[in-house]
């Protein structure tokens, strides 16, 4: 299977309601370039969820460590702006992020001003 892309939806003071896309068992990636990207997850499901969002920096062939985020059962976080020089994967301007399991797990990007 392959990752899934899903759409940014931009903030503005006229105000969103978020359309939110169910978790992928492959993982998703959304366009990042600006730098301007938030995560919210929300877990309705009956375990905590580890998000890990993948890192693309590497210097001196050291790659950085990944980040990860623990949601709880019944709660939601939000996570970002990503970094593009840190989060967005080498050749592209995609994060990418990866779930420690999907049930009852949905998210949805935020592109901020």
């Amino acid at each position: 299977m392959a990752r899934v892309s899903i759409a940014r939806q931009q903030i503005s003071n006229a105000g969103l309601i978020p359309a939110y896309s169910p978790a992928s068992p492959d993982g998703h990636q959304v366009e990042n370039s600006t730098g301007k990207v938030l995560l919210h997850i929300r877990n309705s499901g009956p375990e905590d969820v580890t998000i890990t969002i993948r890192t693309g920096y590497t210097v001196g062939g050291l790659k950085l460590q990944d980040r990860q985020v623990v949601v709880p059962a019944g709660g939601c976080a939000f996570m970002g702006p990503f970094d593009p020089t840190v989060y967005n994967q080498p050749g592209t301007s995609q994060v990418w992020w990866d779930y420690s399991a999907v049930d009852g797990v949905d998210v949805a990007a935020l592109l901020i001003p």
